[in-house]
């Protein structure tokens, strides 16, 4: 027989449709059974039961990151972070590659992540010249913190078969001097093919996810869904160390790659499975394109130009027709389609093809998403309320990249990540952060679309802020919808998944600001204790 928990004295944020906030909830197993004030739920007492005093701390739901890269954030944990408060310079970075070249065998990879040319002295990127000084025994490969672009050495280049005869690939762009010459950095589709090059071995990708699984636990994070990195091998080792436990999220995982994604989603659609097929730890989530750039590149594809380049509308990756072949076979057979659209023009073209797949095979409950959604117009959210479409966005990017957003988008910044609009649209739409492009912690998430703040201050769309409440929904039970699972997970309601996390305070109570600092006491998916901070030995 299961034994019984008995959780009272909380402040247990249940996202039922009431929204209601009680003081108790009882688990048995691996399920929810009852939620309640205090005497209903210890009336539930038995010789099996075990109380436990919340001492007024929060306690909820699991949180559900709706677009994250697993293998990307691991194997970047193995790599040097450009992140790290140590680096403020090319100089600081040149001489980390170089401790990490001293140790590491000739012709393996080295390489660095989380670089941005817009924090850093400099103000630009590593030359070729720079990076062939510290090494020409070790291709080297940097990547921007968005993901989209990367500058590599001439060791990295003569693999990738890139020279000045090298013509730039669709969607992608190869950068050259005066003479003609690659100068190393790759950007869009020319950074995704280098990207693929540079793959990891089978034991890096498992010590990758062990880490990732590890720190999102820490985050209070039970749910992702995967967005991606390295195509069908890697989908390959996230079902297998999802079933040897090494990741001990729930995974949704898309089904794409960043090179070539368009053979994936051909392959996968005429291989006679959908949307839907696994189980409740590892499930086969939507086929998934990239439509253009990086909202911080910036290389988003936009319907007019640029408020900082008159000239620049972006890059995009296809024609309508090309989507329109991919996704609306897949529509037919039943999968959920979705794709990374930032741009007005790139999320106009999904809808577009959203809408010829909808009127062309009518089915109900597609829920066909937008990964981002960057700049939502009203006219976009409007089609998106009629297509039942799913946005995904981040609105921790506003805390990270918002004042270089009002500089490159101008006015149409406000309307970048809109949580407020979706929201009295009556869309559901799903938080996600995007990692490793941004904190994977979801009270950054929360706080930046409790207040639309940058890093600097800046507010950026005030009429489009939610409240905490709002926002916890968007980062629970709207992504567990987003994956067809809201009737298993992501509220506290009797029947569902024992997926919760304990807060080391009463949120309700504190002020917003202190949000990013909230700390996870402990993580529990199944009824078990994933992780745990406390002093004192959880016994559950």
């Amino acid at each position: 027989m299961d034994k019984q928990y008995l959780f009272i004295n909380g402040e247990i944020i249940t996202v039922d449709k009431k929204d209601q906030i009680v003081e108790a909830v009882a688990i048995k197993g691996n399920k929810i059974v009852a939620t309640g004030n205090n005497d209903e739920i210890l009336n539930l007492k038995n010789s099996k039961s075990e109380t436990i005093d919340l001492d007024g701390k929060t306690l909820i739901p699991g949180f559900i990151d709706s677009h994250l890269h697993i293998s990307m954030y691991g194997t970047n944990c193995i790599a040097i972070s450009c992140k790290d408060k140590s680096i403020n310079s090319i100089d600081d970075l040149l001489k980390k590659i170089k401790e990490l070249a001293k140790r590491t065998p000739k012709s393996q990879w080295i390489r660095a992540w989380g670089y941005n040319e817009n924090t850093i002295v400099d103000q630009r990127f590593p030359t070729r010249e720079e990076l062939d000084a510290i090494t020409t025994d070790h291709p080297v490969m940097i990547t921007r913190t968005c993901g989209h672009i990367s500058t590599v050495n001439s060791n990295a280049l003569q693999i990738g078969n890139i020279d000045r005869n090298t013509v730039d690939p669709d969607g992608g762009k190869i950068d050259r001097d005066t003479q003609g010459d690659p100068t190393g950095l790759l950007l869009e589709n020319a950074h995704m093919k280098m990207f693929s090059i540079a793959s990891f071995s089978d034991e890096e990708l498992s010590n990758a996810h062990k880490i990732a699984s590890e720190h999102f636990a820490q985050k209070g994070i039970t749910s992702i869904h995967d967005a991606t990195g390295y195509g069908l091998s890697n989908l390959n080792a996230l079902q297998t160390d999802s079933k040897n436990g090494l990741i001990k999220q729930r995974v949704y995982a898309m089904v794409g790659a960043l090179n070539d994604a368009q053979s994936i989603v051909k392959h996968m659609v005429n291989a006679g499975i959908f949307t839907g097929l696994g189980d409740d730890k590892f499930r086969i989530g939507p086929v998934k394109l990239f439509l253009d750039g990086s909202s911080s590149g910036p290389t988003i594809w936009t319907r007019d130009p640029y408020t900082s380049d008159e000239e620049n509308c972006g890059i995009h990756y296809f024609s309508q027709e090309e989507v329109d072949e991919l996704f609306i076979p897949a529509h037919e057979k039943g999968w959920q389609i979705t794709a990374h659209a930032q741009g007005d023009a790139a999320i106009d073209m999904l809808l577009n093809t959203i809408e010829k797949a909808n009127q062309l095979y009518p089915r109900e409950n597609t829920r066909h998403r937008i990964e981002h959604a960057g700049i939502a117009a009203p006219d976009l959210i409007q089609r998106m309320k009629e297509q039942n479409v799913i946005p995904i966005p981040n609105p921790a990017f506003l805390y990270e990249y918002g004042d270089s957003y009002v500089d490159n988008y101008g006015e149409r910044a406000e309307c970048m990540y809109p949580m407020g609009d979706y929201l009295n649209a009556g869309i559901p739409a799903a938080i996600a952060s995007d990692c490793p492009v941004t904190d994977y912690s979801p009270m950054r998430g929360i706080h930046a679309a409790i207040t639309r703040k940058s890093n600097s201050g800046q507010v950026i769309g005030e009429n489009k802020r939610v409240s905490l409440l709002e926002a916890i929904r968007m980062y629970t039970l709207n992504g567990a919808y987003a994956s067809f699972e809201e009737d298993s997970k992501g509220s506290i309601e009797p029947g569902k998944f024992a997926d919760l996390v304990l807060l080391d305070r009463s949120i309700i109570k504190s002020d917003i600001d202190v949000l990013p600092d909230v700390q996870v006491e402990w993580t529990m998916i199944d009824g078990n204790i994933i992780y745990s901070n406390t002093k004192e030995e959880i016994h559950l």
